[in-house]
């Protein structure tokens, strides 16, 4: 009986762990947990995050109307203007002139020929082109004898366009254009197949004074403003 009491209870103390195996125990614990919470599996997720690395936008695309032509000087020296001079893309060109200028004025049976080379810049075809004439001016008005009228009398204007860079009569569009005539006349003009991105198209002006033209038609200064769209 004392014999099976004392193997009990050595037993006993076999099962039960002591300082040594505490301390061991509660190391192999730490290491569990440290190497959990470096994996997340216990970790607190006290943060969340997505990193959204594809944010576009696009600006719509516009036509951009560039002008190429001599300016009134007697060399007739080349110019460039563009709608985009401003930031309303709509720009006023005071360098290009298409009647000539008047260092050459005209005698009777004159005529001064001037190409405009119109070319769309701008991202988007232009489904239009549209030639807009202002108010024709002839100075002076008045005087003795009372001076012609060069807007309306004597004096005529041409205008024909075709495409590319270069001006050719025989595939002249057959919608903005006009025929000789006084240039109070001139119309509004448009040309419906408009000019796509890139392309180019050039005008021709005549501009002349008939061999019969009156001699109230000297000393005169016609001004006419002329206005150029390209509508998207």
């Amino acid at each position: 009986m004392a014999a099976h009491a004392a193997r009990r209870h050595a037993e006993r103390r076999r099962l039960r762990p002591g300082p040594r195996g505490l301390v061991l125990g509660a190391s192999a614990l730490a290491a569990v947990l440290l190497v959990l919470s470096v994996n997340g599996t216990l970790s607190d997720w006290t943060s969340a995050v997505i990193s959204n690395d594809t944010n576009t936008v696009a600006s719509t695309s516009a036509v951009i109307l560039q002008e190429v032509g001599p300016d009134g000087t007697a060399g007739h020296v080349s110019q460039t203007c563009r709608s985009s001079d401003a930031a309303t893309n709509s720009a006023t060109c005071t360098t290009i002139n298409k009647y000539g200028g008047t260092t050459a004025p005209l005698s009777p049976g004159g005529s001064q020929v001037t190409d405009v080379v119109f070319t769309n810049l701008g991202a988007a075809d232009a489904s239009s082109f549209v030639l807009t004439p202002g108010t024709c001016t002839s100075t002076p008005a008045s005087g003795t004898p009372t001076p012609n009228n060069l807007c309306t009398t004597d004096l005529t204007v041409a205008v024909s366009c075709s495409n590319g860079s270069t001006y050719a009569a025989g595939s002249a569009w057959t919608d903005l254009v006009h025929p000789a005539g006084p240039a109070a006349g001139i119309p509004t003009l448009t040309h419906a197949a408009g000019l796509a991105s890139g392309a180019s198209a050039t005008c021709r002006f005549t501009v002349a004074l008939p061999a019969n033209a009156s001699v109230l038609s000297q000393g005169v200064t016609v001004s006419h403003p002329l206005s150029w769209t390209l509508n998207k």
